[in-house]
């Protein structure tokens, strides 16, 4: 210990250890403490976060003033706490300071290509082969149910029963939707990775499908409503339309990239036609990609895609829409249309409910994207259960029961382990909170909600 004079400048370095009793120094023997460098009186037990009463280890250093002062407590190691001492209970800042200087790791932000890969499922193979249909015809296809509507982009992680992995040897499914007023609407499927346990026995087949084409199911065609049921059933593709730009009437396509593309010049065309600008500027997708891009940036969200047909899809699951608004983007063949729709609903302020009592959840505000897919993804549980999960970083308070328990078992975010989440009014099952299991990974918590769980609502 460094001690140092105030009186004559001079500094002296000396290393002295002396045991005797706190109790047996009294205030003339505090007087004899100008001679000594260092006190250190014998210690009782003391607590990993606590000191105990009793004898302890003290370390005392004399300032420039010639007073005496106590440096700090600390424990020597190797000591066990005595059973008749009374423990200081620990401070949650100490402690999180503690363990902050113990871990002594820079912080590991989460890699968000991990759950893409649904390294829970097992090891897979690739498998290789693609169908494509040509849109507007006919054709005969295995359908399985889904309980929500999805949108082609999407990975599907799947558990498939001994009849659906037999529909899908071709490596080619799809998925049909509940019926949406009197039509029905699913999507094909292609298998692109699967891992069969047994292949005398294909009742255990964990695969991942990729969504390509939307289709519709014909009239006439029995219709997929129960669960885990296979049934071939013709469907009709349908096809993706633009409707290109909307004074591009105004002026011949030859000579469109010679023609200027100002606000001023879009008002001088928009006078040769019967509606005003803005009425047309609904319609522009440049323009409506554009206030989505903002939306998208505010709420810090990624992976925006840059095609007008794929972002609509993408915009469709990833922002805030009702379940309405979902199943008539999907139902609707043009692109424009879609992006309409999906403008409008951008400036709502949205908060997720408990599909069963209505209880106010979360902001929508609070969702990011723990996952390359976007900030709603689709998990498989064991069972084969389908979860389209949207990841939030909080929820509102008093609004969960988190249980206690956790568990890492086919975890869908590798490195944390889940506590399962239900609504603190009915009770009703909404999801998890997915907690880090090194004390060095971001974000440390989060929420995974399931969407047939949640309704989103002004």
């Amino acid at each position: 210990v460094k001690m140092e004079s105030g009186d004559d400048g001079q500094d002296q370095e000396t290393n002295r250890q002396e045991d005797m009793d706190l109790s047996d120094v009294s205030s003339g023997e505090a007087d004899d403490l100008d001679h000594l460098e260092q006190l250190e009186a014998e210690y009782a037990n003391v607590h990993e976060y606590g000191v105990g009463f009793g004898r302890r280890f003290i370390n005392i250093l004399r300032d420039r003033t010639g007073a005496w002062i106590v440096r700090d407590f600390r424990p020597l190691p190797g000591s066990s706490p005595d059973p008749d001492d009374d423990i200081i209970p620990p401070s949650p800042l100490r402690e999180e300071a503690e363990e902050e200087s113990a871990g002594g790791s820079q912080p590991q932000v989460f890699d968000t290509e991990l759950p893409t890969n649904h390294s829970y499922l097992g090891r897979m193979e690739s498998v290789s082969g693609m169908e494509y249909y040509e849109p507007g015809k006919r054709y005969k296809i295995h359908l399985c149910p889904h309980h929500t509507v999805i949108f082609p982009g999407q990975t599907i992680p799947m558990i498939l029963t001994a009849a659906q992995a037999l529909s899908a040897e071709n490596h080619a499914v799809g998925l049909v939707f509940p019926p949406i007023g009197n039509e029905q609407y699913g999507v094909t499927c292609q298998i692109y990775e699967k891992n069969t346990k047994n292949n005398l026995y294909v009742a255990d087949l964990r695969a991942k499908l990729r969504t390509h084409q939307r289709f519709r199911v014909c009239k006439g065609s029995p219709r997929v409503l129960v669960t885990f049921d296979v049934r071939e059933v013709e469907v009709e593709i349908l096809p993706e339309l633009s409707l290109g730009h909307p004074l591009s009437s105004n002026f011949r396509g030859s000579l469109q990239k010679f023609l200027p593309h100002s606000e001023r010049a879009r008002l001088l065309y928009s006078h040769s036609r019967l509606w005003p600008l803005f009425v047309y500027e609904q319609y522009d997708i440049g323009k409506t990609m554009m206030k989505i891009k903002h939306f998208v940036a505010s709420h810090k969200i990624d992976n925006m895609p840059i095609d007008p047909i794929v972002c609509s899809f993408w915009s469709a699951k990833n922002l805030p829409l009702e379940q309405e608004d979902r199943e008539k983007i999907f139902a609707t063949n043009y692109v424009e249309v879609r992006m309409k729709i999906i403008a409008e609903k951008l400036n709502d302020p949205y908060y997720y409910h408990c599909g069963e009592c209505q209880w106010k959840v979360a902001k929508f505000s609070e969702v990011f994207a723990m996952s390359k897919d976007g900030v709603q993804a689709s998990y498989c549980n064991p069972g084969g259960y389908i979860h389209d999960t949207v990841t939030l970083f909080n929820v509102e308070r008093n609004s969960v029961i988190v249980e206690r328990s956790k568990s890492t078992e086919f975890s869908w975010f590798p490195g944390y382990a889940w506590k399962i989440t239900i609504c603190s009014r009915c009770r009703r099952h909404l999801g998890w909170q997915f907690v880090a299991e090194k004390k060095s990974l971001q974000p440390k918590s989060f929420f995974g909600l399931t969407q047939r769980s949640i309704v989103l609502k002004l």
